[in-house]
Order: C-alpha cells, then structure tokens, then sequence
C-alpha cells in the first residue's frame, strides 16, 4: 500500500505545475506516508528500511521543486492599509529618563550613571534624536525655540515617485530606508517623458519576484496614456506624472492620518534614513522640509561645484577663494517633505505642488491662511548641509547606455536636449564624458570626490557592497574605450 501511496505522490510531484490543488494534495500524501513508515518501522531499522530510503529521496526531490518554484506574484492592485509602528524608539537608559535608542550611546551612559542620554556620534539634542543632517543645518539655531518634544506613536511616510528605467536606484532605496518608509507610491508609463513607448521596467521585474520582501510596502500605479498636451508641452507630462501618481496611488492607501508624512522625490534621489526617522518621531517642527542633498553626476565619484557668483566685489572674491577649494560643492535643495493635512487643504490633493513653493505664491495665500488659522506652522526650513547631507541626488548615474536611453527619453522642452544631437548618443563619447567629468557642453562644472575623507560620499548601503555598485562608486579606468555596463540592471533598456 505504501510503495502504491508513493508512487501517487511522485505522480503528483511531477505534475506539480498543472495546478496549485494537484501540489497541496501532494505535500499531504506526504505527510501521510512519513505517518504510515514510522509506524511501520521500529526505531532501530527506520533508516535502513527502503520506504524511508525513498521518503529521503522524496524530500529531497521535494526541496528541490519548492526552491525552483516561481515567487509569489506581484498584487499589482494592493491596497496598503498603514499599521502603527508598536516599537518604543525612545526608552530609558540608567538614569536618564529617555534616549532614543539609535543615537545614544548606551554602553556609555549606564557606565557613566548620567542623567542624561549621552548621544553617538552624528546625534544631537536631549534625547539623541535629531541627526547631524538636521541639527547643523536648522535646529542647532532654534532648538529652544521649537517644541520639540518625541512623538508616543511614530509618524507613518508616505513615498511617492515616478520612475522610468532606475530600477537599481529603486532597488537601493528600499534597502536604504527600510522601516522607515511605510508604503511606496511608485508610478510607471509606459510612454516616456518624451512620449515613446517603452515596457514597464519596474512592472516587469517585480512580477518576477524582484525585491519580494518589499512587495507588501509597493503601490504601483500603471499610467497607458500619453497626453496630447505633452507633446505641445514638456513641462506638463512633468507635472502630469507626478500628478496622477498622487491621485491613483492615495486612492490605494488606507488609515491615513492628518499628521501623516508625504516624501515627493525623483528617481535619482534618495533621502537619508536618518532624516525621514528624525521627521517620523518628533512633533514641533513646520512645514514643509526641504531636504539639501549631495548632488553627484555620472557617478558619486563627481560632485557639482558650486557656481560662480555675480554682482558685489564681496561675491568676486569668493568666487577667488573658491577656486583652491577642492571641496567646493553644491547640494541640491528641493522641497520634499509636508504633512497630508497640507496635502488636503492647501495643495488639494495634487502632490505634485509640493515641489513647489508654496509660502511665495501668490495662488496659494488664501488656503496657506486659512491653513494657519487652524494652528497650523507654515515654515519652510531645510535639512542638511555638506558633509551632513540629507540625501544624495545622483544625476546621470547610469551606465553609457543607461545615459543614452535618458537622452532620449526627456521632454521636448527640457532644453537644450541633447538627445536630439546624434552625436551626443555615441557611447565612445557618453564614456569620455563620465572618465573625464565633462558636461554635453564641453564645460567641466564637476569635482572629483575625495573618496578617502568623504565617508558618506554615497548611499550606505552601496558603500556596504561596493562590489555590487563599483561602477558608480568609483570612477572609470582612463584606459577603457568603453565603460562597461555589465552591473546595471536595465538601466540601457
């Protein structure tokens, strides 16, 4: 009876793929059958009697066909219901009475038998909270000025972005930001900016299992038109993008409180863990954030010098002193970061106004009032400084094809666009560009990093597997004709 049970599951194993039912029926007849041989044998000769020979060989067999089976599909219509986050980030520590627990240096406050949170490095504040980042830039100033106090029950941050083909910068923020980001707002066309069609990259991956462990944080909104008004005006597929990503995609997440956070970025910007967790856990700050970010081009090996300045004689001479200025450096600031209570009644639901300044526009007055009257602090204030960046923007951080397939894809108004110059496609010279720090208009506005003494020169978890991003780490070897682009996951596509 056994050697015909085995039989039936080995059948059904094999045809495992016919169907999901035929497979559960198969793991219990396993069950059953590890049932009957146990009985059946005395523990002294278990091993040695041929069904359980073949039992082992079933489980073995059996592994083997589960680790081979296909994850499990992307739900390429979740819905995301935000969870509070139940973990006590602040605690006391000996005698002080409460630490944030990633900033305070526990060891060394129990051993000095303070009273207060003796803090890590990079952290400040009463409770070792509030990241360099954040301190340097804005709160060292006004940190008795704003009530700041910790917050019982976190924050939850809302991301939103429009992607095209930076799928392992997509990739690199999910690891960067782990918890600190509660659900992803990820909108795809499948046109590009400049209304071609194209596959959707991201889509594609995903539903092959790509980054599985973040499927439950991704809300991916698939956009298949392309507006007739973008290809009269480049700038609108811009604000229409971003738009319909908020619009969709808030549709799909539920719970969401007023306090809530949402994070408006692009693809090739990814913010610190550090900042969004500080934004999460306290309460006292206005809004909106502006998030200062280290602003490389082609690879974090280029950073953008700071421009020239026009006008007084104090300006010329520091343009003078600039000049021996190896690190002289500009961040990019953009608006980012604003509470869904702002979302709703000032910038009425369309997120893309986020990027937007809001405080000197004279369309939005009315609703700012109206918004301040109900309590509410409008205050734009930015976070990071160089060496303290609040994120890193990496600009034409691709591959020589990855940089060709950007060329192409921009809008027709974002001028000049080079992608309409043959001879800005040619690989050999996209190659030259990046090993030399050379712009499409043969000025050079870049400086090489200084690798050794930058020691957040780029995203921490690429500098934990440098291997992996070597390409962008580091720069190019003068002598290859060509820069290879073997580490870039379909970035030329």
């Amino acid at each position: 009876m056994i050697s015909r049970t085995l039989k039936s599951f080995w059948f059904h194993l094999k045809q495992h793929k016919r169907g999901s039912r035929r497979w559960i029926v198969s793991i219990a007849i396993l069950q059953v059958v590890t049932v009957l041989v146990f009985f059946h044998s005395s523990p002294s000769n278990v091993w040695r009697n041929p069904f359980a020979v073949q039992i082992q060989q079933v489980q073995n067999e059996l592994q083997t066909s589960v680790n081979s089976l296909p994850m499990i599909s992307f739900d390429e219509n979740r819905v995301v219901t935000l969870e509070d986050d139940e973990f006590s980030h602040f605690q006391p520590v000996g005698l002080a009475p409460l630490c944030y627990l990633e900033g305070t240096s526990v060891s060394k406050t129990l051993s000095s038998n303070s009273s207060k949170c003796l803090c890590r490095a990079n952290y400040f504040g009463h409770e070792c909270g509030i990241p360099a980042a954040v301190w340097h830039r804005t709160i060292s100033k006004k940190y008795h000025r704003w009530p700041l106090k910790p917050r019982k029950v976190p924050r939850r941050i809302i991301h939103g972005l429009n992607i095209n083909h930076e799928i392992e910068f997509f990739r690199v923020r999910l690891e960067e930001l782990k918890d600190a980001v509660d659900v992803y707002i990820v909108c795809e066309s499948n046109y590009t900016a400049h209304g071609d069609a194209k596959p959707l990259h991201l889509m594609d991956k995903l539903r092959s299992g790509f980054m599985g462990a973040y499927h439950s944080k991704i809300v991916h909104v698939p956009l298949y038109k392309f507006p007739p008004e973008g290809r009269e005006n480049g700038w609108f597929i811009d604000m229409y993008l971003r738009t319909y990503m908020g619009i969709h995609g808030l549709k799909r997440v539920h719970g969401v409180r007023s306090d809530d956070l949402f994070v408006l970025l692009d693809a090739d910007e990814i913010p610190t863990r550090e900042v969004l967790m500080f934004l999460k856990l306290y309460d006292g700050y206005p809004e909106p954030v502006r998030l200062a970010m280290r602003w490389s081009v082609f690879g974090f090996f280029w950073k953008r010098k700071r421009g020239k300045q026009t006008g007084s004689i104090f300006n010329w001479i520091l343009d003078v002193v600039k000049e021996d200025d190896n690190n002289a450096e500009d961040l990019l600031e953009v608006t980012a970061v604003s509470t869904m209570n702002l979302v709703w009644k000032v910038c009425q639901n369309n997120t893309f106004l986020i990027r937007k300044d809001m405080t000197n526009n004279a369309d939005f007055q009315e609703r700012l009032s109206q918004y301040r009257t109900e309590g509410n602090r409008v205050s734009p204030w930015t976070s990071g400084t160089k060496q303290a960046y609040a994120g890193h923007h990496c600009s034409w951080c691709y591959s020589p094809e990855g940089i060709r397939t950007k060329l192409l894809s921009a809008h027709a108004d974002d001028k000049p666009r080079w992608g309409d110059f043959a001879e800005k496609l040619d690989l050999r010279y996209i190659s030259r560009l990046i090993r030399e720090g050379e712009w499409f208009d043969s000025s050079r506005p870049f400086v090489m990093a200084d690798l050794e003494k930058e020691e957040q020169y780029a995203p921490k978890f690429m500098l934990q597997h440098p291997q992996q991003f070597s390409q962008l780490l580091y720069p190019p070897d003068m002598t290859n004709e060509l820069y290879s682009s073997n580490s870039h996951n379909l970035d030329s596509q």
